[in-house]
């Protein structure tokens, strides 16, 4: 029978490693022309906007989507190729981990192998999985953040610092954070820049997670334009949904035939730097297959747990025309 996971079974069930493999795995994939990808499809409602992300992840046996309306929930739908519908996951938690997850793997491939220091702007709930999960895939020997709310910068620092055992200090301004710092990530709720491109030093990684849009910006043109090399999850929803990336080229400080795709990366045929001093950009929007690749993971686990609820669907009655 299909299987219903709630978001309280995904903390059980997933882990930051345990995501950070799928995804990688899912990119290897994709590399190889096992996953499918389309754009986000969006309804605007009179309460809000109601998108799905669609996506095929072959290499796993999966498709499926995934249907959210801001905070009023998020759910993944996973069929397997052979079986049909396979289960429903509540995806709130798991999308936090998937987005930490395709911020590590690429920070694995793009950033230095010794990073140590790294800036993060913004100190909500999805920063914390980001810390978590790129603290799994470089050592870290500090990490500076900062947001405009003095209590949440603090609060963010002091519970980070004690959960991952190296400092997390609070600082006081987009700029302290960012200089100097081998890795830069932006997870902001922002629509305008909040990284000025003169504040990176050679050689640093940037990774912006926030702006999901194609109106919305967190990197300014300058960073962009910094970036030796700029490398997205999926060029059409990139053309279509990132904003940074749109502005830059509509200023012509960038072409998308530039542009590189992270499975090129992570199958080794472009180069991710080729010196130390180049400064590497990634910028994420979140895709259907990355969604359903965590769903149908977690699917598999909770059944060899026997975590999760049995839905007593029947099966689909097959028609002939």
């Amino acid at each position: 029978m299909p299987l219903y996971v709630t978001d309280a079974e995904i903390q059980v069930l997933v882990s930051a490693n345990d995501a950070a493999r799928v995804i990688e795995d899912l990119f290897r994939d994709e590399a190889q022309g096992l996953t499918e990808q389309k754009p986000t499809t969006e309804l605007r409602l009179p309460s809000g906007v109601f998108r799905v992300k669609v996506g095929g992840a072959y290499g796993s046996g999966s498709y499926g989507l995934k249907a959210y309306l801001g905070n009023a929930g998020y759910r993944v739908f996973v069929y397997d190729l052979e079986k049909g519908f396979e289960g429903l996951v509540e995806a709130y938690d798991l999308t936090e981990l998937r987005t930490g997850a395709v911020s590590a793997v690429a920070a694995k491939y793009l950033a230095r192998p010794n990073s140590e220091v790294l800036g993060i702007i913004g100190t909500g709930r999805e920063a914390r999985a980001q810390l978590r999960a790129i603290s799994k895939v470089r050592k870290l020997r500090q990490a500076k953040a900062y947001s405009r709310s003095t209590e949440n910068r603090e609060t963010y620092a002091a519970q980070m610092t004690a959960e991952l055992g190296f400092e997390v200090l609070a600082v006081s301004s987009a700029e302290e954070c960012v200089r100097n710092s081998d890795i830069v990530l932006t997870i902001t709720s922002a629509n305008e820049p909040v990284l000025d491109g003169s504040w990176l030093a050679s050689g640093t990684f940037v990774c912006g997670v926030g702006a999901t849009g194609p109106y919305r910006r967190e990197l300014d043109e300058l960073t962009v334009g910094r970036a030796s090399i700029v490398v997205v999850e999926n060029m059409p929803t990139a053309v279509d949904e990132c904003g940074e990336l749109i502005h830059a080229v509509g200023r012509g400080k960038l072409r998308w035939n530039l542009v590189r795709e992270l499975k090129d990366i992570v199958s080794g045929l472009i180069p991710a730097r080729k010196s130390e001093e180049e400064i590497t950009l990634f910028t994420s929007v979140g895709t259907g297959a990355e969604d359903v690749a965590m769903a149908a993971f977690a699917l598999k686990a909770a059944r060899a747990k026997g975590i999760g609820l049995e839905l007593p669907l029947p099966p689909p009655t097959l028609r002939r025309r």
